[in-house]
């Protein structure tokens, strides 16, 4: 009769129980782990979604919709987001899934360049798909900073051509809460502009048409000589920077001011 001992299962020693409950534990995690990851936009749409600037209290994305493209399912977390429009872009799809946002379908309407909307978001699991035959260009810019009342966070601003026409330098603050403070400054064609600086807060400043930087003067790190649409730069306060218009129509920026420290 053979012996059955021989076919039992051996029992791990105590250490070995540890070492297999240790590598079950790793393997959970990372099994959780991929999904977020995967849902990335800046990982799953590469060519849609780039980091452009990020520190402890802003992070900047910028965004490209190929005409008619679709992308996939991806997340965006919650928080305050502004949102700079670069060009006449057309009708964009948002369908939401099954997950953190729910299952229905948004639609964005046709943007207007220069423009900006300021809201409040939950977290958004979806897909996107641009309807128009136009591209799509814009800035997410994230707020990473203290949270006091996101019912104030909320609006859409345009662009004032008034305001450009008037000639000379001009400057608009086009919105003011506890979170930031957002000027649009004009400069007129072919000369300087009004100094850019923020003495109290930090600031993101935000070209939406070309400038040359004359004078960084106080800044904490030297800046690229030039701003073309799109491209950001940060300002700290005390800093002072002078600007010109070397082209023959009035340019515009933003300076977004914030206020609140980071947040923990």
């Amino acid at each position: 009769m053979p012996d059955l001992r021989a076919f039992e299962p051996t029992r791990p020693e105590p250490a070995d129980r540890g070492i297999r409950v240790l590598l079950t534990t790793v393997l959970a995690v990372a099994a959780l782990a991929a999904p977020a990851t995967a849902q990335d936009p800046l990982i799953v749409a590469p060519q849609a979604y780039q980091l452009q600037f990020e520190n402890e209290r802003v992070k900047v994305v910028r965004v490209h919709y190929e005409p008619l493209e679709k992308l996939p399912v991806h997340d965006h977390p919650r928080g305050l987001a502004i949102f700079v429009y670069l060009n006449d872009g057309g009708l964009v799809r948002f369908q939401h899934v099954e997950g953190v946002s729910g299952d229905y379908v948004a639609r964005r309407p046709p943007t207007q360049s220069r423009a900006y909307r300021l809201a409040w978001r939950a977290d958004e699991n979806h897909e996107v798909e641009n309807l128009s035959d136009a591209p799509s260009d814009f800035l997410q810019v994230h707020l990473l900073t203290e949270i006091v009342d996101e019912k104030t966070f909320r609006g859409r601003f345009y662009s004032d051509p008034a305001l450009s026409k008037q000639g000379g330098n001009q400057r608009k603050a086009e919105f003011d809460d506890a979170h930031v403070r957002i000027t649009r400054m004009f400069c007129a064609a072919g000369g300087e502009c009004d100094p850019l600086e923020s003495s109290e807060h930090p600031a993101l400043v935000v070209a939406l048409a070309p400038f040359r930087i004359a004078d960084a003067g106080g800044a904490a790190d030297a800046s690229p000589p030039g701003l073309e649409p799109g491209d950001t730069r940060w300002l700290e306060p005390g800093s002072t920077w002078r600007l010109s218009n070397p082209g023959d129509s009035s340019s515009e920026l933003l300076l977004i001011e914030l206020k609140q420290a980071p947040s923990p």
